[in-house]
């Protein structure tokens, strides 16, 4: 991983080393600031409550709690290019905030006669149901939190610090041909898959785009091979590589029609590891139907115990093909991705099985499941007058129950949702990645919709713009998901979004941004969900 920056900076310094007069050099220095006010925003995890020595099923997907943090990112950068040379260097902080995380718990197996509900904590002196043979501690995120930490895009800093070195470009690069028609370029990099649906975010590896306008054709070719992952590579990762493809037909400047393809072989875990957060998703629910002290309510318990503290491994070969473009009809702009996600996937599935009072045995069986997911986004907006601008987009990412539910129920090894490496999606705020910290995304990778349900988003937009300097932009969209969920609802919610911007100057932009989402039958609570967040940023040079 260090050979392969260490390579990269040496022939950026190089590249840095030639005469200002030689090429052109610009330097960037960004810095945001942000408050964010979060309430009611539902949690996906299931934790383990030590005074209960049992899950705590109750906060399961329902809208509760308050977060509430001032959070900053500092962007650093350089530019350049010398005759055909190019290149390319960033560094950021990623998104730095204090935060609490989950404190850790060593669970173990108990009688029925010694815990009421089948667990217990290591060292009480009642762990005595042997587990294959063996009395095993099992790793669980507790409910209570530790003291807060540095954070930095969702996770301890000195992590992020090792996983990237926060380098977030390096790369160099070259232009060939006639008229410069074919840009080269090795390194890391912000690669993008389907306007983002499929990837978009910092990746290493290597990326060539052909201008055929500049020989004649209005065409443009790209090829790109990479490894998805804002970490650096190293050991298996190198295996796991994504190849995208695109050809895009230019009838002008800011135009474009075309076709892309890409193939995902995936020997890290990284399509799998999406699957993760929804494995408590049928234990949290049959828990809070059952009462503590009975068999059942102790099998629920021992399984997600099992599930949530192995490691969740699996391969995947997926490939997507589709459409995307943006065409201008009169004063009409029209924005539109399709696609369809093909291919398999393996996904563990561990079983448990009671041979006595005090033995257990555990199994996990690979299960592959066919893909077969499908998207549609389109988006139309056209100016109403100099400052007013109107439309509307729509959203479809199928969606399909977890895999290791349909599993447990006996249902054919398929699931049927869109999946994406690394998606950014920003049509809303609270339910996508939309708004004004947008900057701060951590691209953290999630199955489609709430647990891989999907979701269909209809919506509107509008903008006002009465100067340069100033501007207003608010939207609603009714989210639902294609396939009910763990309770048997599908409606996630109506949400509205308003956000505004000012410059008073070059270097200075506030911002604000206050969103609503209304909760329906998914979730199992019906609080409002809101964001607020105001900030600015300032850009040094």
């Amino acid at each position: 991983m260090r050979a392969t920056a260490v390579a990269v900076l040496s022939l950026l310094v190089s590249a840095a080393g030639a005469r200002a007069d030689d090429g052109d050099l610009r330097f960037s220095l960004v810095l945001h600031g942000r408050y964010t006010d979060r309430e009611n925003l539902p949690s996906p995890s299931l934790l383990f409550d030590p005074a209960r020595q049992a899950f705590a099923a109750g906060p399961y997907l329902r809208p509760q709690g308050s977060d509430a943090y001032p959070s900053a990112l500092v962007s650093a950068g350089a530019e350049g290019r010398q005759g055909a040379l190019r290149w390319a260097l960033q560094a950021d902080t990623g998104e730095l905030r204090g935060q609490a995380f989950p404190a850790r718990a060593e669970v173990c197996f108990a009688t029925l006669a010694s815990s009421p509900t089948g667990l217990a904590q290591r060292g009480s002196g009642k762990c005595n149901v042997f587990v294959n043979g063996r009395l095993p501690a099992f790793a669980l995120d507790e409910v209570r939190l530790m003291p807060a930490q540095l954070a930095s895009n969702g996770r301890p800093f000195e992590d992020e610090l090792r996983g990237t070195l926060l380098l977030r470009q390096a790369w160099v690069g070259a232009v060939l041909g006639r008229n410069d028609f074919a840009l080269v370029r090795v390194g890391r990099k912000r690669f993008t898959v389907a306007d983002g649906f499929v990837h978009d975010d910092w990746g290493t590896g290597a990326e060539a785009t052909f201008d055929l306008g500049a020989l004649g054709p209005s065409w443009e070719l790209g090829a790109s091979l990479f490894y998805p992952s804002r970490d650096l590579p190293s050991g298996a990762g190198w295996s796991s590589a994504l190849l995208a493809v695109r050809a895009d037909y230019l009838p002008s400047l800011f135009e474009h029609a075309g076709l892309f393809a890409a193939f995902f072989r995936d020997r890290s875990s990284e399509l799998v590891e999406l699957f993760r957060g929804s494995l408590s998703e049928p234990g949290a629910v049959r828990l809070a139907g059952l009462a503590p002290g009975t068999p059942a309510f102790a099998y629920e318990s021992r399984l997600v115990a099992l599930q949530l503290d192995r490691p969740f491994t699996g391969d995947a070969d997926v490939g997507w093909a589709g459409t995307s473009g943006s065409l201008s009809l009169g004063r009409v702009k029209l924005d539109w991705t399709a696609a369809l996600a093909f291919g398999q996937l393996t996904i563990p599935d561990v079983t448990l099985t009671e041979l006595s009072p005090t033995l257990v045995r555990t199994a996990t069986r690979y299960r592959t499941n066919a893909l077969f997911g499908q998207l549609a986004h389109l988006r139309v907006a056209a100016p109403v007058g100099d400052a007013w601008r109107f439309g509307g987009f729509f959203l479809y990412l199928s969606g399909d129950a977890p895999p290791a539910e349909k599993a447990r129920l006996g249902e054919p090894a398929r699931y049927g949702g869109f999946l994406g490496v690394a998606p950014f999606i920003t049509d809303t705020n609270i339910f996508f990645n939309g708004g004004v910290a947008e900057t701060f995304a951590a691209r953290q990778a999630t199955a489609p919709g709430v647990n891989a349900r999907g979701v269909i988003a209809p919506g509107l937009n509008a903008s006002w713009e009465p100067a340069p300097a100033f501007g207003v932009d608010a939207r609603a969209a009714y989210l639902v998901a294609p396939v009910a969920g763990p309770f048997g609802g599908r409606v996630y919610g109506p949400e509205a979004d308003l956000e505004l911007t000012w410059s008073p100057a070059g270097w200075l932009t506030l911002l604000a941004e206050a969103d609503a989402l209304f909760p329906g039958d998914f979730f199992a609570g019906r609080a409002t969900i809101t964001k607020v967040v105001v900030g600015c940023d300032v850009v040094a040079f």
